[in-house]
């Protein structure tokens, strides 16, 4: 019976060891993205040559592209079934616009599972969806789940790069297997309308604007709306609604001198389920 314990100790301790080694390789620029590398750059072997594979999907579903502002959980499945490489598991992923700048926003679900970290391609600081190493055991399989929010209006297409290993668990980067996959999600111009100039759902006044801001928007049935702010990067820096509205006429006051980051030339964008509109403003 020692004799088993001992053994036991012994196995969990390698496996524990394992984890660590798998958690220290979970790095940013490995998603064969442009620019980068993939896991095959630490361990051994040829891409997509094992027995398993690597995939993405997304609640709701990308298969008719993105609806800028959206938030969605993308999960990124590495799966292989083999004796050897079914019960340890990492990966890393990417969004990335046709410039190689981040496209959209990522966020962490499952801080167990996932990280955040970064890695600079040329003039680019590329936000990367890591594993942590920890409750990233199978069998055959680990789902990494993450939120993505998608980029505003006019961004153009998104692609989603992302390598996984499904490693042996010997100790060190050999005879693990690495796999790769991509995924491109056009921004979907049909789902909602472009409002004209004259539409009288949106009215966004004064503009220039300088200590308050006035929104006024219309509805004609329930509907997600979210309002935000973004800068000429494309970068998001402030929301000023997130939530389900009732159908009618609503108005969001907004005080302007409680933030100070909003300055100068800016954009606001309104997506709701009817329609979606992105104005200049310029703050003063």
């Amino acid at each position: 019976m020692l004799k088993k314990i001992l053994i036991s100790s012994i196995a969990l301790g390698v496996f524990g060891l394992m984890a660590f080694v798998l958690a220290e390789n979970g790095k940013a620029g490995y998603t064969n993205s442009p620019g980068e590398g993939n896991c095959t750059s630490c361990h051994t072997g040829t891409i997509n040559s094992g027995p398993g594979s690597i995939s993405i999907t997304s609640t709701p579903s990308l298969a008719s592209g993105y609806v800028p502002g959206t938030t969605y959980s993308v999960t990124c499945n590495v799966s292989e079934s083999s004796t050897t490489n079914s019960h340890l598991f990492g990966f890393g992923f990417e969004a990335l616009l046709a410039s190689g700048a981040n496209g959209g926003n990522l966020a962490i679900t499952n801080a167990t599972r996932t990280k955040l970290q970064t890695k600079t391609v040329g003039s680019n600081v590329r936000n990367n969806v890591v594993h942590t190493g920890a409750s990233n055991t199978g069998p055959n399989t680990v789902p990494f789940t993450f939120n993505w929010t998608a980029p505003a209006a006019g961004s153009g297409t998104v692609t989603f790069y992302t390598c996984g290993i499904a490693a042996n668990a010997s100790g060190d980067e050999s005879g693990d297997h690495a796999y790769k996959t991509s995924l491109s999600v056009p921004e979907n111009t049909t789902s909602v309308s472009e409002i004209a100039e004259n539409d009288d759902r949106l009215s966004v006044y004064p503009n220039p604007a300088s200590e308050k801001l006035n929104i006024q928007y219309k509805l004609n049935s329930a509907s997600k709306v979210k309002i935000r702010i973004f800068n000429l990067n494309g970068q998001e820096i402030s929301v000023f609604s997130s939530k389900k509205e009732n159908e009618g006429t609503h108005s969001l006051n907004y005080n302007l001198e409680k933030s100070k980051s909003l300055k100068g030339t800016c954009f606001l964008e309104i997506v709701t389920d009817e329609y979606s509109k992105v104005c200049k403003l310029v703050i003063e």
